[in-house]
């Protein structure tokens, strides 16, 4: 085994398989594209992202059971039983495994706060000769405002020979569209933002065409999505933009990591992606601190009752060299660890009151950085110890050093507190992807009225940037969300297979939803109408589009700020 090509979380499944078997692995499932047996004859599997040359034949790793889904490509994503991690770590021409983390899923008044119907009416601009991708939870195929409109659906979450990206899912068109069904509601209503046809709740645009991706959401399988949609648009010679409102933190938070790398290959004159900046505006899941050589520092965060596991995810300097340790609120601390360069990088430690895992790794070849990975669980049947936990770190190298560390439990309850806690670097991935457009949210409607005719509040403040909106900028000062759009209330199509409170819905085929979710879609409806004017625009100048009609309330344009990006998009002039 070649510990140093594993990343620090799927080293850290990895280990804990190796030592427990399968029930090690069931905290893994979701943050690292763990697929558990549900025998004895089928082995564990793992979704991982490989770094290896561009023109590597990997081939030959099908002996080991390991599906390489693209034939080319310095980033590709990976299908096998995790024992073959062994033997896929010593291939020469692999760089780096990573895992596959599970993301979460992030108009009537909105289109007029951005004068967008002045737009529409002197461009004539619909989106026709264009196609919308939407990667999400699935479609409503029967809903009247796609009708006619949806070319087809991967469904990624059916079995089925896959597709030309993936030999996974069932792919749909025409007649048999209706086989796949959004039970979350999700991406229908992202959709509708984007371009539902309704004459009421009219979308963005109307007569562009849907590919649509039902995702599991797996950022490896999310990646796969992007390069599908692209190459159906591409077989039938029309412009695409895809539209991602879903996210997580998993990352370098830089723009390096697998799902943005990827993004940034398929992009290009005609290829275009659209982002959620996140919800996360009002958690402190973002901790920070500055630390002298030889000085050492206690990043303090909280643990609620009942938590079962605790993941930190750490970033620094690769020319640095830090020491972690972890300290309970019983006050039990584990050593401090070194960096570790040679063999396994992962070291258990047992505290009276938990099981606290670290692996600390030499730098990380994509990015040059070095990334720490903390476990924290219980012992034995017994919950996490709830309180006041300390993330303790030691600079052991002359420069000064800041660190960077974001929660990663399941519930996104843990929080830091105190002095380490830092309201800003919330955009993860795929938001932080250098090309893709990262929207944050505005709010356009604090109240309406719902089926059954009752009143409905929300606590936001209107007009303003939305307060759950995550904010920028990226941990390497990247400038990042690009805009804000209207995401709050949003009343858009409703699946007819998912099941909603009616304190959401408007009326039978309409409800209303909040987030930077329903932002993006906003973005991704508008690209498509510039697309339709210019079929090469490449996402950088679209963005310049979009920076120049675009301002923070009484701040000049081009001013930016981490919560807004650079402000407000006004359509008029576009």
């Amino acid at each position: 085994m070649r510990h140093e090509k594993l990343s620090p979380g799927l080293l850290l499944a990895f280990e804990d398989y190796q030592r427990e078997g399968n029930e090690g692995l069931v905290t893994h499932k979701r943050s690292l594209g763990i697929v558990a047996s549900k025998g004895i004859v089928k082995p564990v599997r793992s979704m991982v992202f490989i770094y290896c040359n561009e023109q590597a034949d990997l081939s030959h790793l099908e002996q080991y059971g390991i599906r390489v889904n693209q034939d080319a490509g310095e980033v590709r994503t990976a299908y096998l039983p995790i024992e073959a991690l062994d033997q896929l770590s010593e291939e020469s021409a692999v760089v780096r495994i990573k895992p596959s983390r599970k993301m979460s899923l992030r108009m009537d008044v909105a289109p007029g706060k951005v004068k967008l119907p002045a737009f529409k009416n002197k461009t004539g601009l619909t989106g026709k000769g264009v196609v919308i991708g939407v990667v999400d939870s699935g479609i409503d195929p029967n809903h009247p405002a796609f009708a006619g409109r949806i070319l087809s659906i991967w469904d990624q979450t059916m079995t089925g020979p896959g597709v030309t990206e993936g030999g996974y899912g069932a792919e749909f068109k025409d007649k048999q569209l209706t086989v796949s069904r959004d039970t979350d509601g999700h991406g229908t209503h992202v959709a509708g933002i984007a371009g539902g046809g309704d004459s009421t709740y009219l979308g963005v645009a109307p007569e562009a065409k849907f590919v649509i991706v039902k995702t599991d959401l797996q950022d490896a399988h999310i990646a796969d999505g992007v390069r599908y949609i692209f190459r159906v648009a591409q077989e039938m010679n029309l412009p695409a933009v895809v539209n991602l409102s879903l996210g997580g933190h998993a990352d370098a938070h830089d723009g390096s990591d697998s799902l943005s790398k990827i993004i940034d290959s398929q992009t290009g004159p005609g290829r275009i992606v659209c982002c959620a900046a996140g919800n996360e505006g009002n958690d402190n899941i973002h901790g920070q601190a500055v630390i002298g050589s030889g000085e050492a520092v206690g990043m303090r965060f909280n643990v609620p009752n009942q938590s079962s596991i605790v993941w930190l995810n750490g970033w620094y300097s690769g020319k640095s060299k830090l020491e972690i340790s972890l300290r309970s609120p019983s006050g039990f601390v584990s050593p401090w660890q070194k960096i570790i360069t040679n063999g396994n990088p992962t070291k258990d430690y047992t505290l009276l009151d938990a099981k606290v895992q670290v692996v600390t790794p030499g730098a990380d070849p994509v990015n040059g950085d070095h990334n720490f990975f903390v476990q924290i669980k219980g012992r034995g049947p017994l919950p996490l110890v709830p309180g006041g936990w300390q993330l303790r770190v030691r600079n052991a190298s002359s420069p000064e050093t800041r660190v960077d560390v974001w929660t990663l439990d399941p519930t996104g309850s843990v929080l830091f507190t105190g002095k380490a806690a830092l309201d800003n670097m919330k955009i993860g991935s795929p938001g932080c992807a250098g090309s893709a457009i990262t929207v944050a949210s505005y709010t356009t409607k604090t109240e309406y009225k719902d089926i059954d005719g009752s009143k409905q509040q929300v606590g936001l403040k209107l007009d303003d940037i939305s307060d759950f909106s995550s904010e920028g900028p990226l941990r390497n000062n990247t400038q990042k969300p690009d805009v804000a759009a209207p995401g709050a209330m949003i009343t858009s199509t409703m699946s007819a297979d998912a099941s909603f409170d009616h304190s959401m819905m408007i009326n039978s085929k309409f409800m209303v939803m909040a987030g930077t979710s329903m932002a993006t879609p906003f973005v991704t409806g508008l690209i498509a109408l510039l697309l339709q004017r210019d079929p090469k625009l490449t996402p950088q100048a679209a963005k310049a589009i979009l920076h120049k009609n675009s301002s923070i309330p009484g701040k000049p344009v081009g001013t930016f700020d981490i919560k807004w990006g650079f402000g407000l998009i006004n359509t008029e002039n576009l």
